[in-house]
């Protein structure tokens, strides 16, 4: 048997580590027999082989084929090829498209970076202190400008998106020199060798300020119309153009009686008297027509507990931008002791010219 082959090599391998046949197979998920085989010059498949070379510890390129070839691999000779026209032409091509990717990559304010779980260097695209307003070639340089509470969640984050060799995403704040806080959106996945260890993480960012930014004035004003919604002198709801409940203030609520999601649930058609729906809808669909652009009616409720109560629904329309109606707003005013002392003045009216007609 030679000894510059595959199965020489093997051999000597397992009588160095003093390992069976079976132990081998076993490492690898195979059988004895096919163990055997190799180490009497039997083929051997790619995959195979890496496992083979991972399990014993050496490289699989000297394995296979021996020192020769390591040392052809590891020492390479360069061959210098003639620059013909095709050469040219794809050379030009493949440098005016890296040259659009850096264009677009540095005009959307991305950057793109690279950490070496191994020996935890990192690699940022040069574009980096345009974007974070710092230099970074080292974690340390990336650290330091975040948040406490920032770096604890992102590093508690990595650790699980590392041990569980998967992707992750967040957005953090990144103090720049001028001392202003910016947002950074960021991407990342995790690299694995052929053995299934994580050994790198590759992601991308970019400047998430301004939506964050826009984000946080529109939550202030959500909160500001809320408070205002709120507290607003009377009872008060923002009214699909079908009918359904779409806000309702607590005045409201206390009026009729309903908690606010019991409203959500149900339509002004289902808790307004028979008698008076009608004319109510005829004001709504002649405002929604564009006839009128508001419009006032006195009309019967009915409270949770089964009586109706007088209102007076004072009501206008929001549209969207392209005119089509969005919803309705209304206020509530009860009326029902007016409509009572109106009812009992009427009664009394009626009483006198009673008597009147009777003398």
């Amino acid at each position: 048997m030679l000894e510059n082959n595959f199965a020489f090599r093997l051999k000597e391998l397992l009588e160095h580590h003093k390992l069976t046949l079976q132990a081998v197979g076993t490492a690898l998920g195979i059988s004895r027999t096919a163990v055997h085989k190799w180490t009497r010059g039997g083929e051997i498949d790619y995959d195979n082989l890496r496992k083979l070379a991972d399990f014993l510890k050496v490289n699989w390129i000297w394995l296979r084929y021996g020192d020769e070839a390591l040392q052809n691999i590891q020492q390479p000779q360069v061959v210098e090829l003639p620059m013909t026209d095709l050469r040219r032409r794809l050379t030009a091509e493949i440098m005016e498209s890296e040259t659009r990717m850096k264009l677009a990559q540095e005009g959307a304010r991305i950057v793109t970076w690279e950490w070496n779980l191994i020996s935890d260097e990192v690699t940022y695209s040069p574009n980096v202190e345009q974007v974070y307003g710092w230099p970074v070639h080292h974690n340390e340089d990336f650290w330091k400008h975040l948040p406490a509470e920032d770096v604890a969640r992102m590093q508690a984050m990595y650790a699980e998106t590392v041990e569980s060799g998967t992707s992750c995403e967040c957005d953090f704040r990144l103090t720049r020199p001028d001392g202003t806080l910016c947002w950074i959106s960021s991407r990342a996945t995790v690299v694995r060798d052929s053995a299934g260890r994580s050994v790198k993480m590759v992601g991308i960012s970019m400047d998430n300020t301004e939506r964050q930014v826009a984000q946080q004035a529109l939550r202030q004003s959500e909160e500001r119309f809320r408070a205002i919604f709120e507290l607003a002198w009377g009872a008060l709801a923002y009214i699909d153009p079908n009918g359904t409940w779409q806000r309702v203030n607590s005045s409201l609520c206390d009026m009729l009686g309903y908690r606010a999601e019991e409203l959500y649930a149900t339509t002004f058609q289902h808790i307004t008297h028979p008698d008076d729906l009608p004319l109510n809808l005829q004001l709504l669909q002649r405002m929604l027509a564009g006839e009128t652009e508001r419009y006032e009616v006195e009309k019967r409720v009915r409270h949770k507990n089964g009586e109706y109560i007088w209102v007076r629904a004072r009501t206008s329309l929001q549209r969207h931008d392209n005119g089509e109606p969005e919803h309705l707003i209304s206020v509530f005013e009860d009326i029902s002791a007016e409509r009572q002392e109106h009812e009992r003045l009427q009664a009394h009216i009626a009483a006198l010219e009673a008597r009147l007609a009777a003398s």
